[in-house]
């Protein structure tokens, strides 16, 4: 997919980097590991290689989304890479189907998290860990923008630009990774939440499995995320309606845009029906200002 002129003009000015990004880990390791993350995530980790890392989604029994992570096979087990702010969310959940499984469930103290962001080659999107005692170092790119996170012994970068928060989560928001609870509510499907490349398609059973296959075979979301571009404005933090500029009927909502920095757009996510989710399609906003859909 190529990269939208903004986002693109965003990447040229870098690379970028920051220091303690907000990530975690959580250590999931012991011989039966492997068998209880496959029975719970939407990802096939039992076909993930030593030193591989594939997106990974838990969903409740409705296909529900509930915590999104980087899973990152290890010949001793697994780390979960989480958002900070799912960190708790996410090991409650694995605790609470822990029974008589052979496995410790940990989070690694943190030791530091450097995220260096930049564009993507050409080429296929991709996910890639290279986990040691003391480090890891975990690369993926989507939608155009390329991610490097390093825990525990960040290496030097030479020439890399200073990345606010405001401009990670603008690139953040351009690469598609959402945050849940910001812009997931409680009865988001996880394919709404545009996490195809979060479920494998071909494991077995796993929580929520039933609905993804169903939509898989039979059709398609109502809704799906989408990524806009909105006119100049105050940060969204809570559902806003977008309309449909001749007769402000209104089609979906936008769920949290922020300020670009140095342009006069907003960068946002929102869901769309089928017939509004074609990229260059205008919308407004209850104000008046104008948004389109870039993927």
């Amino acid at each position: 997919m190529a990269t939208d002129s903004v986002t693109a003009e965003l990447l040229a000015m870098g690379p970028f980097a920051r220091e303690d990004a907000p990530f975690a880990l959580i250590g999931v390791r012991g011989p039966d590991a492997a068998d209880f993350l496959q029975r719970l995530c939407s990802q096939d980790v039992l076909g993930l290689g030593a030193g591989r890392a594939a997106p990974a989604a838990f969903l409740d029994a409705k296909g529900r989304l509930l915590v999104t992570c980087l899973v990152c096979r290890q010949d001793e087990g697994f780390l979960l890479e989480v958002a900070a702010e799912q960190q708790q969310a996410l090991q409650a959940l694995l605790e609470r189907y822990h029974f008589s499984e052979r496995l410790s469930i940990e989070p690694r103290p943190r030791a530091g998290c450097r995220e260096l962001v930049d564009a993507a080659a050409d080429g296929e999107e991709g996910w890639l860990a290279v986990a040691a005692a003391d480090a890891v170092d975990l690369s993926c790119h989507r939608h155009g923008v390329r991610f490097r996170r390093l825990h525990g012994a960040p290496p030097s970068e030479a020439g890399a630009q200073p990345l606010s928060a405001e401009l990670a989560e603008c690139l953040r928001m351009a690469a598609g990774f959402v945050r849940v609870g910001v812009e997931t509510e409680a009865s988001t499907l996880v394919l709404e939440a545009d996490l195809d490349d979060h479920c494998s398609p071909s494991k077995g059973c796993y929580t929520g499995q039933e609905i993804v296959a169903r939509i898989h075979t039979y059709g398609h979301t109502n809704r799906k995320l989408c990524f806009l571009q909105l006119g100049d404005g105050p940060m969204i933090t809570s559902p806003a309606p977008l309309h449909e500029p001749e007769d402000e009927i209104a089609v979906g909502r936008v769920m949290h845009a922020v300020p670009v920095s140095g342009q006069a757009v907003r960068f946002g996510l929102g869901y769309l029906p089928p017939d509004f989710q074609q990229p260059g399609t205008e919308l407004t906003l209850a104000d008046g200002s104008r948004a389109a859909v870039v993927w």
